[in-house]
């Protein structure tokens, strides 16, 4: 269902007529509210099998469609205009750039590609260049795949230019999973980041189900389904469609949390009356209770290197978030300002936790450092929940009541950029997931 297969290749500069020298532009995405830089990037050149250029139907642009709109999403560059362009794809391609006719349009940067289609394959190459500078950034690279797969593609290249660009991992080739809802029914979909694929996992109109998250290899999900009464955690192996019950204690069996080796998961039990914090050991079904006391503890969540749980208790009166270590022990609180901080969430970098913090009327979604001292809202609507971290840290997707509809929405660590992500037209979605990157 999600396994995809890839040839990577780097491309010798000589390919081209620019200087191989190795530019130095970057992108300082340590400043909120950026000016996001200029980027040119014209339709790919489509390619017959000898390597002419050819018309060759519409997959070059809608190649160049996908890594523009990644690109742009991310708030970091703004892809200019075509028609604009003062040089054509084919000759740039054969030719390589005429720098400063991209410097009178205003791109800083401009990529070059080319396409074939042959076989049931689909092959795409590419290069990044400075415009200032006049040279590459970065060899060019070669990806293939099965054509079916080409909007991947250009996933896999918008990727490499933010890599290259930023100095930071890519997001673009990863997916989401969410509870989608229409009406009354709610089910479990997946889609890739940017809203494209959906593939509804579940149909059942009389089962709830909530809460996925993905493994650390995004090739399984934990879920909450109520398909046997009360509720119960699941474990769907995406690959194979394998999927059975991970556990069935008496009570409450709610927010699963893949530990960042796979071979854990943390959760909430009500199994010995009250709500608590449990470790469960995948490979041999052996259950350990982390937290010890007559508070609600509940929504853990795992520090990166796998040492540390963060949660959410009211042992000190109201929901507050607290750390522990993932080995047993003493936990410590970390939030103090306002009267409900919960539903942590550990950045994949883990400099930052998201969580939602409530107060005055609203939920919002807010980040902190795992010492508890520096806290930032990013969000101010009156109902955000369920913040999730993209695989490069740099991005919290999180769901938003509007009306009678739940929504999801992205926003960039800093609290600029805030985006609707589409799901389909009329549907509404909640619980998300982030896939790590998908290769």
């Amino acid at each position: 269902m999600m396994r995809l297969f890839f040839k990577v290749v780097l491309l010798p500069a000589m390919m081209l007529v620019s200087s191989p020298l190795q530019a130095t532009l970057k992108i300082d995405i340590q400043k909120g509210g950026l000016n996001p830089l200029p980027i040119a990037l014209p339709e790919f050149v489509i390619l017959d099998a000898n390597g002419t250029p050819i018309a060759g139907g519409d997959m070059g642009q809608r190649l160049a469609g996908v890594v523009t709109d990644d690109l742009k999403a991310s708030g970091l560059f703004r892809p200019l205009n075509p028609s604009a362009f003062m040089q054509d794809s084919t000759s740039l391609w054969k030719t390589g750039p005429r720098f400063r006719e991209w410097r009178l349009v205003g791109a800083e940067a401009v990529v070059s590609g080319a396409v074939r289609a042959y076989g049931g394959q689909i092959s795409v190459d590419f290069f990044l260049h400075d415009v200032f500078q006049g040279a590459l950034i970065g060899p060019g690279k070669r990806f293939t795949a099965p054509l079916k797969d080409w909007r991947h593609v250009g996933h896999r290249v918008a990727d490499e230019i933010y890599i290259r660009l930023t100095n930071e991992k890519g997001y673009f080739t990863s997916r989401i999973a969410f509870v989608a809802q229409q009406g009354r029914r709610k089910w479990l979909a997946l889609m890739d980041q940017d809203g494209a694929n959906r593939l509804d996992l579940t149909q059942s109109e009389n089962v709830l189900v909530l809460t996925p998250k993905f493994s650390p290899g995004g090739d399984q999900l934990f879920y909450l389904s109520y398909e046997k009464g009360p509720p119960r955690i699941f474990r769907w192996d995406l690959y194979t469609g394998r999927r059975f019950m991970e556990g069935d204690h008496q009570g409450l069996n709610a927010t699963p949390a893949w530990s960042p080796d796979g071979g854990r998961m943390a959760l909430t039990l009500t199994k010995d009356g009250n709500a608590e914090v449990y470790v469960k050991d995948l490979n041999n079904n052996t259950l350990t209770r982390m937290t010890q006391n007559n508070a609600i503890d509940t929504s853990p969540s795992w520090s990166p290197d796998g040492q540390q749980l963060v949660f959410n208790s009211d042992r000190a009166g109201t929901p507050q978030l607290y750390i522990m270590s993932s080995q047993g022990g003493q936990a410590r609180r970390i939030t103090y300002e306002g009267q409900y901080n919960a539903a942590p969430a550990w950045s994949p970098r883990g400099d930052l936790i998201a969580f939602v913090q409530g107060g005055r009327g609203k939920f919002r979604i807010a980040v902190t450092d795992p010492d508890g001292r520096r806290v930032r809202t990013l969000t101010d609507s009156w109902m955000d929940e369920s913040p999730a971290w993209s695989p490069n840290g740099r991005v919290i997707l999180f769901s938003r009541q509007r009306g009678d509809r739940t929504q999801l929405y992205t926003i960039d660590l800093t609290g600029h950029n805030e985006r609707l992500v589409p799901i389909g037209d009329g549907l509404g979605g909640s619980d998300p997931s982030w896939s790590p990157l998908i290769r």
